[in-house]
């Protein structure tokens, strides 16, 4: 019966982990020889969860100083993330809507 609130759940786990990663990532920016690392999300059917990967990219490099940070690039994850995690948001405040008009026999 709550299957979909546990896959939004762990959907919104992973976005949160996403925000830290992301937030990490733009405050080693300057950081020599820092790689940015990112949040995969993983989808699991057995029971049905999403569940995140972090990796690092270790292949590139955007500055002399071996760093490959690009602010632009992660500020536009995370408006990307944040729209995700609202749209998750509702979907989870409808779902629970949905449940307390059965248990109100509306």
């Amino acid at each position: 019966m709550f299957q979909n609130v546990n896959v939004l759940e762990s959907a919104m786990n992973v976005s949160t982990l996403a925000v830290k990663v992301i937030a990490n990532n733009i405050a080693n920016a300057s950081t020599p020889n820092f790689k940015a690392s990112y949040v995969v999300p993983v989808v699991r059917d057995n029971p049905l969860r999403v569940e995140a990967k972090v990796v690092t990219d270790t292949s590139s490099s955007i500055s002399n100083d071996g760093n490959n940070v690009d602010v632009n690039a992660q500020m536009a994850l995370l408006s990307k993330n944040t729209i995700r995690y609202e749209v998750l948001t509702q979907l989870a405040s409808m779902s629970f809507k949905r449940y307390t008009d059965v248990l109100r026999g509306v």
